[in-house]
């Protein structure tokens, strides 16, 4: 099970269509917009720093290591965006009520054993996060070992793996530019400074997409994209499907929605007992029938 702590608002807005289209809504927010501006920068460079002992055997040419150029990769509309919703693998865990849920926030349960479609984020990715205090140079690079195979995998047994095979044969290049990229948006992501955040035991749910005025750069290449094997009217949609809204504090937060089915909700954790009674009334109020549970 994973657990997201959040406030009242912020849970009732989640569950605001669970009655009439029986969904959960989470926002991703873009990674520009963490509360760690530096986060993203950390995970990138810690791969640019540890990725040549994966890369030690293999020719200069078939390198990706110098495609870590964070001056490169950051506010590069031509590249996409990781999209981080957040979730923490304890219900009841200190820090996490204090920063998130406010204490008198609630804990959402949700199943992460069930295999489900997510129209709007299609290369959602859950994993756990990597802190690097934490863990040694070693642990990290044969995490990193292990995120070059799979990616590699990932396209050459996809559904899409005779195009890929032939982009290893024609333009090794290009498929390496693939594997630099689903590091960069996929793992990198994953990667934290452990002196502020490893007491959020977090898991991460990672979209990387486009931002929105990307749309205007892939008019006109409607064949290359049917190439890569997406619908490029598909594509243009999701990348438009950014919104935004204003922080308390007056600056612009970039998001976006992450749906989930409302079976996938197993139970609902409060700690005050004013707070237990709105939710039981909301609970009912939307049609649900899940526990909400006292810790």
């Amino acid at each position: 099970m994973l657990y997201h702590y959040t406030t009242i608002p912020a849970f009732k807005s989640i569950l605001k269509d669970a009655a009439t289209r029986g969904q959960m809504c989470f926002w991703a927010t873009r990674y520009d917009c963490f509360a760690d501006m530096e986060e993203f920068k950390l995970g990138v460079e810690t791969i640019r720093r540890l990725l040549p002992e994966v890369e030690k055997d293999m020719p200069e040419d078939r390198r990706i290591t110098p495609m870590f150029d964070w001056n490169e990769i950051k506010d590069n509309i031509n590249l996409p965006y990781p999209y981080v919703v957040s979730f923490s693998s304890q219900p009841d865990n200190d820090y996490m009520w204090h920063e998130y849920a406010k204490e008198d926030g609630v804990v959402l349960e949700i199943d992460d054993t069930v295999s489900v479609e997510v129209p709007d984020a299609p290369l959602l990715r859950l994993a756990s996060c990597l802190y690097v205090d934490a863990n040694s140079d070693d642990k990290l690079t044969e995490m990193l070992r292990q995120e070059y195979t799979e990616v590699c995998y990932r396209f050459l047994g996809g559904p899409h793996k005779e195009q890929a095979f032939t982009w290893l044969k024609d333009c090794p290049l290009f498929f390496l530019k693939l594997i630099a990229l689903g590091l960069i948006f996929v793992t990198a992501p994953r990667i934290k400074d452990a002196k502020d955040y490893w007491m959020e035991e977090e898991t991460r749910a990672i979209i990387p997409l486009p931002v929105a005025n990307y749309s205007s750069l892939i008019e006109g290449h409607d064949e290359t994209i049917t190439k890569l094997g997406l619908d490029p009217t598909e594509l243009r949609t999701l990348v438009a499907n950014e919104l935004t809204r204003q922080r308390e504090d007056g600056s612009i937060m970039f998001y976006r929605e992450m749906r989930l089915p409302i079976d996938l909700l197993k139970s609902i954790y409060v700690k005050e007992e004013a707070t237990r009674d709105d939710v039981c009334r909301f609970v009912a109020k939307s049609g649900l029938n899940v526990p909400v549970t006292s810790i």
